[in-house]
C-alpha cells in the first residue's frame, strides 16, 4: 500500500482542518441557543413599591378574625393606620423566621411612629391565639402595634389571594405562602408589594413608610 505524496498530504490536511473548522461553528451555535434557553434572567424589579405585578392601589376588602389575646380583629381596627402585613405560621423552619425577624426590626426602626403591624397565619390548625401569642413574645412584638392573627383557614387564604394578590395555600402537607410585606395605607388600600428577602425592597418599604407619615 502506497502512501499519499506531498499533494494529496496537502488535500487531506485541508479538509480536515475545513471539517474542524466547521465542527467548531456548529458546537458554538448550538452553545449559544443552548445559553438563550437557559439563561432567562428576570426582568429587574421596579423602583416602586410595586414589585409584583398588580394593578396599585388596591381595596382591602373587609375581615374579621381573631388576634393572639383571643379578641376578635378585622380590617375596621387598622382604619386611619399605617400598616404592614404578611402570611406566616408559627411551626414553619424555613423562610418564617427570617420573616418574623425582619418584621421585627421594622416594629423597632418605627418604635415612636404610628405604624403598625399584622401577621396572617396560615396554619389556623395549630396557630391558636395561645400559640400565636407566646411566638409574638419569642420577638418582642408589642402587642399594642404587632397583630398576629388566625381565624378558618380557607377564609385566610382567599384574602392572602384576592385581597393581598399574593400565594396561600396547601400543596400536600407542605403549607404555602408568599415571602412578601404588603404596606397599607390608612385609606386601606395597597400601596406596596416587597420581598422581604431583599434588602433594596425592604429599603423601598422604609421609605415609602416615611413617606405615607409625612402626608
Amino acid at each position: 500500500m502506497s502512501l499519499p505524496n506531498e499533494d494529496e498530504r496537502r488535500k487531506l490536511d485541508k479538509s480536515t482542518l475545513l471539517w474542524v473548522l466547521l465542527g467548531v461553528v456548529i458546537i458554538s451555535i448550538a452553545g449559544i441557543n443552548l445559553w438563550a434557553m437557559f439563561d432567562k434572567r428576570p426582568a429587574a424589579m421596579p423602583k416602586t413599591g410595586a414589585d409584583e405585578k398588580h394593578p396599585l392601589p388596591s381595596q382591602l376588602p373587609d375581615f374579621a378574625l381573631t388576634n393572639q389575646q383571643g379578641q376578635p380583629f378585622g380590617l375596621a381596627d387598622l382604619g386611619g393606620k399605617i400598616w404592614v402585613a404578611d402570611f406566616i405560621f408559627t411551626h414553619c423552619l424555613t423562610i418564617c423566621p427570617p420573616m418574623t425577624l425582619e418584621m421585627a426590626r421594622l416594629q423597632s426602626n418605627f418604635v415612636e411612629k404610628p405604624v403598625y403591624f399584622v401577621s396572617f397565619s396560615v396554619d389556623a390548625e395549630r396557630d391558636t391565639p395561645e400559640v400565636l401569642s407566646r411566638y409574638a413574645a419569642q420577638y418582642g412584638a408589642d402587642e399594642r402595634r404587632w397583630h398576629f392573627l388566625t381565624g378558618e383557614k380557607e377564609r385566610i387564604y382567599q384574602l392572602a389571594k384576592e385581597g393581598f394578590s399574593l400565594a396561600a395555600g396547601h400543596k400536600g402537607s407542605d403549607i404555602l405562602h408568599s415571602t412578601r410585606f404588603v404596606l397599607v395605607t390608612p385609606d386601606g388600600e395597597i400601596h406596596g408589594r416587597y420581598d422581604s428577602r431583599s434588602k433594596p425592597a425592604m429599603l423601598r418599604l422604609r421609605r415609602d413608610i416615611n413617606a405615607l407619615l409625612s402626608e
